[in-house]
This record gives C-alpha cells, structure tokens and sequence, in this order.
C-alpha cells in the first residue's frame, strides 16, 4: 500500500511540474556571482541566442546543485520562425521534439539522432536528418528533483548549409 502511495505522489509531482509554469528562484542578492550564474539550468551548447548552429546539434545543459539529483528530466524542441529574431510566443510555435527518461541515462545532454538507452523520443524529428536550414528553434529543459522542480528555454538559430556526417 505505502509503494503504491509513493507512486501515486511521483506521478502528481512529475504532472504538476509538467504543468507549472514556475518562475526561476531569484538569484542571491549581493551575493557571490559564480553561485548566482549556476543557481538555474544554463544552457551549454548550443548556448542561448547562438546563431549559424549546425543542422544536427547536440544539446547540453547544466543544472543548478538542487537539481542534481533530479528524478525526472525532459527534454522540448519548438520551431520559432524565420526572422531575423525568434518567434517567442509558444502558441505560434510548432514543436517537433519530447524527449523524456533522461534523469537516468543522461540528464545533461541529448543528441536527437543517437539518443541515449532509456530516453524516450517523439515527434517530426524521428522523421528527418537534420534541422530545417535559417530556422530559429527553441529548446527546453525541465527538471524536478525532490522538492524542486525548474525549467528553462533557449532559443538558437541554424546555419543555411546542410550538417557535415557526424555533425
């Protein structure tokens, strides 16, 4: 009985961290910098605003200490325009990638063609080589870990040139 409680809890954390749209923590006032720039998810590559990011990239994160342990980590893959800067509003949005299960596997990173034992990958990726060409993409990492939860978005822009083998 008391397992199948605790189930039911993991279940009701994971949907309703799913769901929230938390604020990020505020950062510590006055406090040390280097604690303050790893206080939320960062991300790594390709970083926030980059542009001219290859066609088939490879996503890493960092997450905060709190989040370390976390028990759920997910992965979104949105199309945000082609302008000259990204579509920012969600609803006009197309989202082309979840991936979920990486708490165990991989919680900091993901490559979308090659990803890691455990994940659990769906949507348009599965069915194409690599990212449309001058397109802007947002990227988002939530994590819950007991406790915690947080996410982020990124945003990043895609070269014109199609992805070199490995890339």
């Amino acid at each position: 009985m008391k397992m199948r409680r605790s189930i039911a809890l993991a279940v009701m954390l994971v949907a309703a961290a799913g769901c929230a749209e938390e604020e990020p923590a505020t950062p510590p006032s006055g406090g040390d910098a280097e604690e303050a720039a790893t206080a939320h998810i960062r991300a790594v590559r390709p970083g926030n605003m980059s542009r001219r990011v290859g066609r088939r990239p490879r996503f890493r994160w960092k997450l905060p200490k709190r989040l370390q342990v976390a028990t759920h980590v997910t992965f979104l893959l949105a199309e945000a325009g082609t302008g000259a800067e990204p579509v920012t509003e969600q609803s006009r949005q197309r989202r082309i990638a979840t991936a979920t299960g990486l708490s165990a596997s991989s919680p900091e990173a993901l490559n979308l063609w090659d990803p890691p034992a455990g994940c659990v990958l769906t949507g348009e990726v599965r069915d194409v080589s690599q990212l449309a060409p001058g397109t802007w993409y947002r990227w988002r990492v939530r994590a819950l870990a007991p406790g915690t939860a947080e996410h982020a978005d990124f945003y990043f822009r895609t070269r014109e040139e199609s992805a070199a083998a490995g890339e």
